[in-house]
């Protein structure tokens, strides 16, 4: 583990396997001081199994139709565990593996990962590094880099768990999230994309003004939240990829003050409300972790892209450069 901290007495926990987010302190609007990103309780856990908190997803995150994709004119079959749908780069995906330190300081950690030509079905080897910076502006840089030496898929995202209320204090049904994003994709009963890209005004998936997570989930009756168990789903932002690093997500917690804003150069946002979470794993606090204890807001490209003509292509070619470069600056409320 490395810990990196800032000016303000911020710290960023960096774990190895998954190249990992373990641990985030922040403070309220009173200066108290807690971990908003859920974690394990002993390093143990993180190598044991498949939680992928605050790990880094690839190589191509998300769920992957059919668990395979043609690329110029070569079907590639993906490793899977029911042989129908990919997720998260496979069964031994980036998030379990252990990357190698490239090098530490006080506020930065560089971290690498060499994944071999056929690693999980994907052709190519590819090469990915990570930066994590925690600068004086209470802001986490993650900043993913990766180059090929032939062509292959890649869509990289970051993967924290977060509650501002602190690791272990029960569910985010309070916190508050704004996506500026006014269409969303459609899931089908795989929870892979349909291909339909629906607007979200007078929906349960409208959070284009500040909205309560719990409130949104309310919605008992909207077909793509018993689809997926909650929120589990990609937002298209409405500033364009090529505008840069621009806001990206906004989430409040009023009790404590805190507040997240996420900014990214990607097309948009996966959101996800832990409804896979049920108790069996356990935290620093001690306290199990259920479903809605935390808000996953992952920036990437469209999912299962390689699977759907209309979706913008994730085709990495030798030479050229894969970014994704993620901000999560950290403030307090004003009441």
């Amino acid at each position: 583990m490395v810990m990196l901290e800032n000016a303000h007495g911020l710290r960023a926990e960096i774990a190895q396997r998954g190249a990992a987010l373990a641990g985030m302190w922040v403070p309220d609007r009173d200066g108290q001081f807690a971990d908003v990103v859920l974690g394990h309780a002993e390093q143990s856990q993180r190598t044991s199994g498949r939680s992928f908190f605050g790990a880094s997803i690839g190589r191509v995150a998300g769920r992957i139709s059919t668990a395979g994709f043609v690329l110029d004119g070569q079907h590639h079959r993906l490793d899977s565990i029911d042989g129908l749908t990919a997720h998260h780069g496979g069964p031994d995906g980036f998030d379990a593996r252990d990357w190698q330190w490239l090098g530490v300081r006080r506020d930065r950690a560089r971290l690498q990962l060499v994944s071999p030509h056929g690693d999980q079905g994907f052709p190519g080897a590819l090469t990915v590094t990570v930066d994590y910076r925690l600068d004086d502006t209470d802001t986490l840089h993650v900043d993913y880099a990766a180059t090929c030496d032939r062509p292959t898929v890649v869509n990289l995202t970051h993967h924290p768990f977060w509650n501002l209320a602190g690791e272990g204090a029960g569910v985010v049904d309070a916190h508050l999230l704004t996506l500026p994003a006014s269409h969303m994709v459609a899931l089908g009963a795989a929870l892979t994309p349909t291909g339909q890209r629906p607007e979200v005004a007078a929906s349960a998936f409208d959070f284009r003004r500040a909205r309560a997570i719990g409130h949104a989930l309310s919605a008992a009756g909207d077909a793509q939240l018993q689809v997926a168990g909650g929120l589990d789903h990609y937002w298209i932002l409405d500033a364009p990829a090529d505008a840069g690093v621009r806001p990206a997500a906004r989430l409040h917690e009023p009790h404590s003050g805190r507040v997240l804003d996420v900014l990214s150069d990607q097309p948009g946002v996966q959101v996800y409300s832990g409804n896979f979470l049920d108790g069996s794993l356990q935290g620093a606090s001690g306290r199990p972790y259920h479903a809605r204890a935390a808000l996953c807001i992952e920036p990437q490209a469209y999912p299962d892209a390689m699977n759907q003509p209309a979706f913008p292509d994730i085709t990495l070619q030798p030479g050229a450069v894969y970014r994704n470069r993620i901000r999560y600056r950290f403030s307090k409320d004003t009441q």
